[in-house]
Parts: structure tokens; sequence; C-alpha cells
């Protein structure tokens, strides 16, 4: 019986590691002068960037060109895909003894 070649799944910062990687290398230059504020999903396993108006937009385009592919998801020029924002929600009051 033949044996079978496993992949293993890449972890989460392999993933991250090897985008942003093929980001620098192979799509900031020219994306940062014509696509400023865009979402790009890179496709770790082959290189391949889908570029989109959104990030949902753009990973949804990667997985309809390759499904089993494990993504990175960036914006083009900023430091991160999405800016987490800080809420104050109801301030704790605590009552005197």
């Amino acid at each position: 019986m033949p044996e079978e070649l496993v992949l293993a799944t890449p972890s989460c910062q392999d993933i991250a590691a090897r985008g942003e990687a093929t980001y620098g290398e192979k799509y900031c230059a020219e994306l940062e002068k014509t696509s400023n504020g865009k979402f790009i999903a890179i496709n770790v396993t082959n290189g391949d960037g889908t570029l989109a108006d959104t990030g949902e937009d753009a990973v949804r385009l990667a997985l309809e060109k390759d499904p089993s592919g494990f993504f990175h998801l960036m914006r083009v020029g900023h430091k991160a895909a999405f800016q987490a924002m800080e809420h104050e929600l109801c301030p704790l009051k605590l009552d005197p003894l």
C-alpha cells in the first residue's frame, strides 16, 4: 500500500510570517503606490495575492481560487488589517461599606 503524504497545517504564527514576507517581497512596492487602503489575502502556500476593497471580499475571492489555501490578510499601506477600538462600557461603581 503506498504511503500517503500528509501535509502539516501551519501555525498561525507561520502563516503570518510567511504572508508578511511574501507581501514585502512580491507586492509591497507596487500596491502601496496604486492600491493604498485595499485588502490583500495572501495564500502562503503558493504566494498568490487576491486584492479587494474589503477584507471579507479578499478572503472570499481567495477561497474561491483555492479552497484549501492558508491565507494572511493585510491592508495595503497599514500596519494591521483592522484597528481594534477600545470602548468604555459601564464603569464599575462600588458602594462604600
